[in-house]
């Protein structure tokens, strides 16, 4: 029977889940099993092994999406506090399942407006989402916009909220349709 020991240390890579280009459906399927096997070491009182999210360093060989990534997440700009840049291996398969569209069409009639850059290399994700949701639904493009420049770039932003203001002045929340919680 194997007995968890609270591990002391953690181990830390310079392997990242984003930059090294794989999705949590590509974790799920290495040979090493990247989910079970710091699961089993962890139980056996091993240190945890810890990726980093997105990598501290980038220079012009980082691909677009990445390079922006770092300069935003890496940076004063967007760095928290609180925010320690890593995620923890064993949890790799729970990534992998996770599906954020579950239920999503029990939204309605609340009303969604999805906003995503043409650039954005997340915006599939709202696409899916409206795809999926129910009616008032709305998916509104901003010409130029990366998924970073919509977090801080005036460009980008005012025209976020203008949709915004707009779509919900055109679609006030509505009262929750009988058995549905509001």
């Amino acid at each position: 029977m194997l007995q968890a020991k609270e591990a002391s240390e953690t181990v830390r890579t310079d392997v990242t889940f984003v930059s090294n280009g794989l999705t949590p459906a590509d974790h799920l399927h290495t040979p090493d099993d990247r989910a079970g096997l710091p699961r089993t070491d962890e139980a056996l009182g091993e240190p945890s092994h810890v990726e980093h999210i997105v990598s501290d360093e980038a220079d012009e060989t980082t691909p677009g999406h990445l390079r922006q990534g770092h300069e935003h997440c890496r940076t004063a700009l967007g760095t928290h506090l609180r925010s320690e840049n890593e995620w923890v291996l064993r949890s790799v398969d729970q990534i992998g399942r996770y599906d954020s569209f579950v239920g999503i069409e029990s939204l309605a009639p609340r009303p969604l407006v999805m906003i995503a850059g043409s650039e954005s290399t997340t915006a599939h994700f709202s696409r899916t989402a409206v795809e999926r949701a129910g009616e008032p639904r709305e998916l509104f493009w901003i010409d130029g916009a990366s998924h970073f420049g919509l977090h801080d770039k005036d460009e980008y932003v005012s025209p976020a909220l203008a949709e915004l203001t707009s779509f919900f002045g055109e679609h006030p929340s509505r009262p929750p349709v009988e058995g549905r919680a509001a």
